[in-house]
């Protein structure tokens, strides 16, 4: 079982679209993938179409700070990721806004960073587990980055993208002091705009500056009406848009993940 968190504190680079459409591809591919959604938005849960109601039991919060018992007690003898739902044939633990409670929570706890590596670690049947943390620096994004393996960095070719490598690459540095064999397996370039010089330029610079710290994969296009879409349909890219242009990029990316892998396996 290989863990990969999705992880770039800033909002709006297709991080979360990332996860979804690159977990449905390894799942489609035969591998047996779960989604961790760590996010309070819960944009994973809904862009995969779960829109009833999510209770605080189904998300990733009892594997963190415990379950509780019939009086309301937390019992945080074991902790364990709950049964997951089954989403576009991958398994999915959701997320609701009142995780955000795990934030101010488990300061309080000793060595509690290291609580969602320890319940990810309990299971079993998976090849890989994907997980999507909220775009910020607190204690979600901590959980999260330190229960991976690797980290994929989702990084737009723009200036958003450019002034926030340096602040990834610090932290997951930072991680690793709880996690030590924590590193960057892909950069997925995401969000390009080949029209444009300013696009064109960014791309140029991560290509030429990055290789040395992690592979770096071939560009998801910008295409607003596509992702657009598929959010509000609830869908992956390859099942809203199969064959299309935005989905042949989204099975090379997987392929590269793929291959990233396994030479730094």
């Amino acid at each position: 079982m290989v863990v990969l968190t999705f992880f770039n504190h800033a909002g709006g680079v297709a991080k979360t679209s990332t996860v979804r459409d690159l977990g449905y591809v390894l799942a489609e591919s035969g591998r047996r993938v779960l989604l961790i959604d760590m996010d309070p938005q819960a944009n994973l849960t809904k862009w995969l179409g779960v829109d009833d109601d999510v209770d605080l039991a189904d998300t990733a919060y009892p594997a963190v700070l415990g379950a509780m018992d019939s009086e309301g007690d937390v019992d945080d003898a074991e902790m364990l990721l709950p049964p997951p739902r089954q989403v576009h044939g991958m398994d999915l633990i959701p997320a609701q806004l009142n995780i955000a409670i795990i934030e101010r929570e488990i300061l309080s706890v000793f060595m509690g960073v290291l609580r969602l590596r320890e319940a990810v670690r309990r299971l079993q049947g998976y090849d890989y587990v994907l997980i999507d943390p909220p775009p910020s620096l607190g204690q979600l994004s901590a959980l999260a980055v330190v229960a991976a393996d690797r980290v994929v960095v989702p990084l737009p070719t723009n200036r958003k993208g450019l002034d926030g490598i340096q602040t990834v690459i610090k932290m997951v540095r930072e991680y690793r002091k709880a996690a030590p064999g924590l590193g960057i397996v892909l950069f997925v370039l995401t969000q390009h705009d080949r029209r444009t010089r300013h696009d064109r330029e960014s791309h140029d610079i991560i290509t030429a500056q990055l290789p040395a710290l992690a592979p770096i994969s071939s560009p998801l296009s910008s295409r607003p009406a596509y992702y657009s879409d598929a959010q509000v349909k609830g869908m992956p890219i390859p099942v809203y848009a199969p064959g299309s242009e935005a989905d042949q990029e989204i099975r090379q990316v997987a392929r590269e993940l793929l291959a990233a892998l396994g030479s730094r396996s």
